[in-house]
């Protein structure tokens, strides 16, 4: 009887799977440039900057060697600090979140969201940001697979460069030049 649970179970979490794998995205690109960015305008040695024109959206994607270890080892601290030891999601943040929001164990809902599944939600176009248990679904999906074609240091440039800072601030390098007049590497 056991085993027919199991096997029901495992049969179960794959056609789950399948269903809502069905109607998601690819992930080709997670640097987040469909969020938008910055227009700078250099004089003609292009050493200069004269005007940097802004669509709602303050972004200046780096590389990651250019972002400042203290930086992703506080993002990692912060957000997720089993980052580098899970496979996209974790298990123990999804169960309390799902507990807590059935019982009301907390004044608002959680989502046990991992720097992963964060990237997923800020890049991949077809994952809404509605409070829907759909959504933590395709978002696992996402996440697992993001997972497996990326490696843990592109994730979290990746999300690094995505993160919204507050206000039109969005990636590590416009927060910083806005907030602490520095670059992300100096901070």
């Amino acid at each position: 009887i056991v085993g027919i649970g199991i096997i029901a179970g495992f049969l179960l979490l794959i056609g789950l799977f399948a269903y809502y794998r069905k109607d998601l995205p690819n992930l080709k690109d997670i640097s987040g440039n469909d969020l938008g960015g910055s227009n700078r305008y250099y004089d003609r040695s292009g050493q200069v900057l004269l005007w940097e024109d802004f669509d709602a959206v303050k972004r200046v994607p780096v590389k990651d060697e250019e972002i400042s270890q203290y930086v992703k080892d506080a993002t990692v601290a912060i957000e997720d600090k089993d980052f580098f030891k899970h496979g996209g999601f974790d298990v123990r943040g999804i169960s309390r979140a799902a507990i807590n929001n059935v019982t009301g164990g907390g004044d608002v809902q959680q989502g046990g969201s991992t720097i992963t599944q964060q990237l997923v939600r800020l890049t991949v176009k077809g994952v809404d940001n509605e409070q829907t248990y759909q959504r933590k679904i395709k978002e696992l999906i996402l996440s697992i697979e993001l997972e497996r074609s990326y490696n843990k240091q592109e994730i979290l440039a990746g999300y690094l460069n995505s993160a919204p800072y507050g206000n039109v601030q969005y990636g590590v390098e416009s927060a910083t030049r806005d907030y602490f007049q520095k670059s992300a590497k100096d901070l």
